[in-house]
């Protein structure tokens, strides 16, 4: 349902849950000049709002909603930026109160009421969540695997916006005032796309009620964005990087681009090249970097078909690394040569339709695949669909599109060698 231009209400129907599921959410392009005060406006929705001016307060309401949740968070898609508020409330038919309006109303509350002043977002309210983000993105220094993922897309993405995380930076949050984050959320109302998504066992007029109450919210029409894939060129250039860190587990991440698009014909095969590289347990990257050379503490790939990015991570001794990148690259090079057994492929087969199954039980997990049907109706799957496409994968087919694989960056954090 289309509330206003840019922005769109969803409900579906569905019956095996007893929770009602809701998934608020604004999109905008990846930058760097509002990431941070995305972040920041994350944090203060779930905190208090005017009604509900202190997180006591705000918990204490949640708790008489029979224990519902309300979490936000941000993330990346492509070239864009994710602002989520997240509910699952009860179904009312099962205890003696409306729990579905009462959750309507608290994110009402959240987009439309927040606790402010003349100035801006409220002082205390701003300075405590602005001080606990702080420390939070400087403890992430100390989580190198974090940390060499993100040198990893520093030199991977040449769109800069696209390489900054999507949590933001210390760097880039200490800039923000509560007058600059008020200014922009002003701007984020009347411009993100918005998408509203209830997933449930709901009446017909339960639905009609939200309908409306989502209805008369004070939203505006906007220009949608309409995009979400982001392209570069492929570099000729392997861009590399060491730097020397006091950790005795040393990190090598490898870079790749492919071509593969969420939705194209070869979307499957993709799915299915990873999870022989370094998807699953029994992968060339686990079985013969970690477990037969032993030179890894781990070793696995994983892939972005928003972005064209693949990424190749093994946990190493800082004295092995020659010879474990050689080996790395060995195990891309055995599926461009079609070193591939029919069991590998089975069983990867398997894995991959197994974590499909497991997905459907999922309300959260339900609102996404809609939430990317809706955004790529051309690109979506049926079930049926999926599961004949991933069956119909050969070896041919992914000799193929590893041939398309181009290494691009390589970062190595070196740490300490055993061997010193």
């Amino acid at each position: 349902m289309k509330i206003k231009n840019g922005v769109n209400l969803h409900i579906i129907k569905e019956t095996k849950f007893k929770t009602i599921q809701f998934l608020v959410r604004f999109r905008t392009k990846m930058s760097g000049q509002s990431v941070a005060k995305r972040v920041i406006i994350s944090n203060l929705w779930e905190t208090s709002n005017a009604v509900l001016t202190t997180n006591q307060q705000f918990q204490r309401k949640l708790s008489e909603m029979y224990g519902a949740s309300f979490a936000t968070g941000v993330s990346k898609k492509g070239d864009n930026h994710f602002l989520n508020i997240g509910m699952s409330v009860v179904n009312p038919k099962y205890v003696e109160s409306d729990t579905v309006t009462e959750a309507v109303e608290l994110l009402h509350q959240a987009l439309f009421m927040p606790l402010i002043d003349e100035i801006g977002f409220d002082e205390d309210t701003f300075a405590r969540e602005k001080k606990n983000l702080l420390h939070y993105l400087a403890s992430t220094r100390e989580d190198k695997s974090y940390v060499a993922s993100t040198r990893l897309s520093e030199l991977f993405f040449e769109d800069k916006n696209l390489s900054t995380p999507s949590i933001s930076t210390v760097e880039l949050m200490e800039h923000e005032t509560r007058q600059s984050v008020f200014e922009y959320y002003k701007k984020m109302l009347l411009t993100d796309t918005i998408d509203i998504w209830i997933l449930g066992d709901l009446t017909a007029t339960q639905e009609a009620s939200i309908r409306t109450y989502f209805s008369e919210m004070p939203f505006t029409d906007r220009e949608p964005l309409t995009t979400v894939f982001y392209e570069q060129a492929t570099s000729n250039v392997v861009r590399e990087k060491t730097e020397k860190e006091a950790v005795n587990q040393s990190i090598l991440q490898l870079a790749y681009s492919h071509p593969v698009k969420y939705g194209d014909a070869d979307y499957l095969t993709m799915q299915v090249l990873n999870g022989l590289l370094g998807g699953f347990s029994h992968s060339k990257l686990f079985t013969n970097v970690r477990e037969k050379e032993s030179l890894a503490y781990y070793a696995n790939s994983r892939f972005d078909t928003f972005t064209g990015f693949l990424k190749i991570a093994a946990g190493i001794d800082a004295g092995q690394r020659s010879k474990a990148l050689t080996i790395i690259r060995a195990q891309v090079r055995a599926l461009v040569q079609g070193d591939i057994s029919e069991n590998e492929l089975r069983q990867t087969k398997d894995m991959l339709r197994n974590a499909y199954f497991l997905s459907l039980d999922s309300p959260s997990n339900l609102i996404e695949q809609a939430y990317i049907k809706q955004l790529l109706p051309d690109r979506q799957l049926s079930q049926a669909e999926w599961l004949q496409r991933l069956d119909a994968v050969t070896k041919s087919d992914v000799v193929r599109i590893a041939k398309t694989l181009n290494l691009q960056a390589l970062y190595f954090m070196e740490g300490e060698s055993l061997g010193d």
